[in-house]
């Protein structure tokens, strides 16, 4: 009988979102920052790296803006993501996302990044240094060189301090779950401590530093968020796809445009649901991505793509490493149909094309138009569905 041997350690995520943005004057992490929530980018980021499951720590308070946050964020498939409500002190919050990756099947010999969800640029390279180093410490930290003076302030005055051999710590931190559950456990007063470096080296652990990045900035107040655009956008250039689809009228079958259910006698002839507008969507985002087409990527031979959700499918484009290069800024899409009436739904297509494309609504527009009874199309014979999509993307 074949035997099964130990699971091989995964590697998972805490992101610490349960702060009160006091400097900030409002929750920074759901602020807009080149288009999306801040946190949207962070998650995206700590995924640059095979992360298979993620907590993201926050506010009870902000749990539902939180969890739109996860959907609106463009993260691979593998990735599991779960929320927990964080504590009253950082260190606290740290071991409430820690006690759920041990509840949802992490394993004492996972490793896991802990990271500031205000830290959103940190980058692929960071994030492998820190991995290469997992086996030199018990927890591996990232560090840059202080190169401003330093003064200590007092009520008399200040004084000047030693710069020398003064660096700044960063995150994500790297550690075995294990070692940061001892590290609670054995620790009389986590409370005090700054950070899980600081939590596992009061026990006698051995924290290994590997450089940082000084772009790898933690946004604290607004003049921050600045920095970030301005960064983000640097390595970027605007780019345009197009999208178009068209489907016959077939009966028995149910209207589906834009995610929304269309009231109709009739439905649209495809293997999935026929969404044409959402498969305009997709082709206009691929093309954005130079990724090809949805022909390629969901072929009509493939039986299990046969009546599927295309809401699901576009889940799948999103999640695609070329597709997550990309920072999707509006969507414009047009409709061709003489049949049925559709300015009713205009408006919810909008938001669900929305929400799939982790946009605002204002970022989408759709129209309809018919097309003067000319061709098939005029005669009612079908819709076409053109959709021009504008990005950004790296490299």
């Amino acid at each position: 009988m074949k035997t099964t041997g130990p699971r091989q350690p995964s590697l998972a995520a805490i992101v610490v979102a349960a702060g009160d943005s006091t400097r900030f004057g409002r929750n920074k992490l759901l602020t807009p920052v080149a288009g999306r929530p801040l946190i949207c980018t962070t998650l995206q980021a700590v995924c640059q790296v095979p992360v298979r499951r993620l907590v993201l720590v926050c506010r009870e308070q902000d749990r539902a803006k939180m969890a739109k946050c996860v959907a609106q964020a463009a993260l691979p498939l593998r990735v599991r993501v779960l929320l927990a409500s964080g504590g009253p002190t950082r260190t606290a919050s740290v071991f409430r996302g820690l006690e759920t990756l041990a509840d949802n099947g992490a394993s004492d010999q996972d490793w896991i990044l802990i990271h500031d969800g205000a830290r959103p640029l940190v980058c692929r390279a960071l994030l492998k240094r820190i991995l290469a180093a997992r086996d030199m410490g018990d927890i591996v930290v990232p560090v840059i060189p202080v190169t401003d003076s330093l003064r200590r302030a007092s009520a008399g005055g200040s004084h000047v301090l030693d710069r020398r051999g003064v660096v700044a710590v960063q995150t994500p931190q790297l550690c075995q779950l294990a070692t940061l559950r001892s590290a609670y456990l054995n620790c009389a007063d986590s409370t005090s401590l700054g950070d899980e470096a600081a939590l596992i080296e009061s026990i006698g652990g051995r924290v290994a530093s590997v450089e940082g990045d000084a772009q790898n900035v933690k946004v604290t107040v607004p003049g921050d968020t600045r920095i970030v655009e301005t960064a983000f956008t640097a390595g970027t250039r605007t780019v345009v796809g197009f999208g178009y689809d068209v489907h016959r009228f077939a009966a028995g079958r149910p209207l589906i445009l834009g995610g929304i259910r269309i009231a109709s006698d009739l439905g649209l002839e495809g293997t999935s649901d026929a969404d044409a507008v959402l498969h305009a969507v997709m082709d206009a985002v691929l093309g954005c991505a130079g990724a090809g087409d949805i022909g390629g990527m969901f072929p009509s031979s493939d039986k299990q793509f046969l009546g599927i959700n295309s809401a699901v499918l576009l889940e799948h484009v999103m999640a695609d490493r070329r597709v997550r290069r990309l920072r999707i800024v509006s969507a414009d899409i047009t409709i061709v149909a003489e049949k049925p009436r559709l300015r009713n739904y205009q408006v919810p297509m909008q938001r669900r094309v929305a929400r799939l494309l982790g946009l605002r609504s204002s970022d989408v527009d759709v129209k309809v138009t018919g097309n003067d009874t000319i061709g098939w199309i005029g005669r009612g014979e079908g819709i076409a569905t053109l959709c021009v999509v504008t990005a950004l993307r790296r490299g």
